[in-house]
C-alpha cells in the first residue's frame, strides 16, 4: 500500500476525527500541514478545496476531503489484506 497522507488544517474538527479513525484502524500515516503554500497548491491542484485531504493512492478514488469514515473503513481492509499476504 502506498503511504496515506493527510494534509490538515490547525483546529479542524474533520481532520482531528480523521486522523482519529486512521490511528483507530491502525492504519500509519504521514500528516502535512494544508496551510504551507506548496501543500495547499498541491491540494488545490488535486481540485480540493476542503480539509482534510487524504491521499492513499495515485487515482483520485483513492483521494478525498473531508471526514469520510466509509472511506477510511476501505483503506483499512485493504491494508489488513497487504498485512496477511
Amino acid at each position: 500500500m502506498r503511504t496515506v497522507r493527510v494534509y490538515t488544517k490547525p483546529q479542524c474538527a474533520q481532520c482531528t476525527m480523521t486522523k482519529t479513525l486512521l490511528g483507530a484502524h491502525g492504519i500509519p500515516f504521514i500528516e502535512e500541514d494544508a496551510t504551507e503554500p506548496g501543500n495547499l497548491a498541491a491540494i488545490k491542484e488535486l481540485g480540493f478545496l476542503a480539509a482534510p485531504v487524504v491521499t492513499a493512492g495515485d487515482s483520485l478514488d483513492d483521494m478525498w476531503a473531508g471526514f469520510q469514515p466509509d472511506r477510511i473503513k476501505e483503506i483499512a481492509e485493504r491494508f489488513n489484506k497487504l498485512e496477511e499476504k
